[in-house]
């Protein structure tokens, strides 16, 4: 484990208190820790081998370090072997070694590794409420203002003055067993069920940065549109929702438009939208209608529809080039004011929408490289490990918001693995000599 000076880490005493996760601590520092842990009503009643704050790191510790060698007794020597090893060479120094394993921590205390089934046993004490309410403390933008005082946002956050927002979800496979499939359930086609369980997430993440705004999860067999609502408390005013084709109806867009945001959508081929007017720009007025009365009153939109145009790779203009063109998007969109939005500045914005689409290929093959499936054999524990999957994430993307503003360097050209793997490299630094 390493502690790199972050602040409200105890450098004596009892090695519990000592333990951090390196960089992220920075995000996660133990006061914060502690403070969900309290508020959760998850704190250990006596003194244990594995606290509650302890546990917290290590079930963030877990994305960090996956992979055929990275399971619960690698993970937490991630964290401690610095601390406790040095404490055991003093043992061997002094001619005192425990053949227990136990060392000595100050005011009459003792610690030790634990084994396997105590952390699997300290993962179910601690649940999923810390994990949820530690994401939930650090989930938001990074990406500054377009007014901020330095008068150059980051590329590609904002659109026409409002921040830009990406919805889009993805499936994680589950360990097969019955509590998960019970849950969770599993895919399946008319000739046999999927080989795992799986857990549907969605999150709304900020286009330009990929940092994370909310963040939900449901069984597999819950639908997209349904699972959005739980981001609507992450949307507001100048904000711009981008979304696919999955998601446009009109009661999510009501819901969307209630919380002040804005909605640029695109619209599938079967959408029927009928033009009631035709606007300056070529773009035209539509009316998403209601299923039902209950449902609220028309939404008045904007239609924007265009097609992408590529040119061959040589630029070429003889007989062997020819020009593609794409299939027609068709965006809609309640920015009906063709001037101060104009339909080429949203056309070009729709495609930060696949940034998202990054956001989940990190998780599925950065993150979790080498271990497709995720640990947890219960849905509780899948919910602990999801919490923590986007609660490292966020982390990660905070550094790198924090190296854009300090450096300049465009959120994009900075490497999310190799962010990752320098925070990875901080928690297995070394602890500083005491006194030092």
């Amino acid at each position: 484990m390493a502690h790199d000076g972050s602040e409200g880490v105890s450098p004596e005493g009892w090695l519990p208190d000592r333990v951090s996760i390196g960089a992220l601590t920075k995000t996660f520092p133990p006061e914060l820790v502690d403070q969900v842990v309290d508020t959760t009503g998850t704190r250990e009643i006596r003194r244990r081998l594995l606290p509650a704050r302890l546990v917290v790191y290590f079930v963030l510790a877990l994305w960090l370090f996956r992979g055929r060698n990275c399971g619960y007794g690698r993970v937490l020597s991630k964290l401690v072997d610095g601390l406790y090893h040095r404490r055991r060479g003093q043992q061997l120094l002094d001619g005192v070694l425990d053949p227990a394993g136990w060392v000595d921590t100050g005011q009459g205390r003792r610690w030790r590794p634990p084994n396997i089934s105590n952390l699997a046993r300290a993962r179910a004490r601690l649940g999923a409420d810390p994990l949820h309410m530690l994401f939930d403390a650090v989930a938001g933008p990074v990406g500054g203002s377009p007014d901020d005082a330095a008068g150059d946002p980051v590329a590609g956050v904002f659109c026409c003055g409002l921040r830009v927002v990406s919805i889009d979800g993805s499936t994680s496979d589950l360990p097969d067993t019955k509590e998960n499939a019970e849950y969770f359930s599993r895919p399946c086609n008319a000739t046999r069920d999927g080989a795992f369980p799986q857990v549907r997430w969605l999150v709304a993440a900020e286009s330009g940065t990929g940092a994370l705004l909310g963040a939900t999860f449901g069984p597999y067999t819950v639908g997209e549109q349904t699972l959005a609502r739980d981001l609507l408390a992450a949307l507001g005013p100048d904000m711009v929702v981008l979304c696919d084709r999955n998601f446009l109806s009109h009661t999510l867009a009501r819901d969307v438009l209630a919380t002040g945001a804005h909605i640029l959508w695109r619209a599938s081929a079967s959408f029927t939208l009928t033009p009631i007017a035709v606007l300056a720009d070529g773009s035209y007025l539509a009316v998403l209608h209601p299923a039902r009365k209950s449902d609220g009153p028309p939404i008045t939109v904007r239609v924007i529809e265009y097609t992408v145009h590529t040119s061959p790779a040589d630029g070429g203009g003889g007989d062997g080039g020819t020009e593609d063109s794409s299939e027609v998007f068709a965006l809609v969109t309640d920015l009906l004011d063709v001037e101060a939005f104009p339909a080429l500045d949203l056309a070009c914005a729709y495609p930060m929408r696949w940034q998202c689409e990054t956001v989940i290929g990190h998780h599925k093959t950065d993150m979790g490289e080498g271990m497709p499936v995720l640990r947890s054999r219960d849905p509780e524990g899948v919910a602990q490990e999801m919490w923590a999957l986007f609660a490292v994430y966020q982390a990660i993307h905070t550094l790198i918001g924090a190296a854009v503003d300090a450096t300049g360097i465009p959120p994009e050209k900075i490497s999310f693995p190799q962010a990752l793997t320098a925070v990875t490299d901080t928690v297995t630094a070394d602890f500083p000599p005491s006194g030092s």
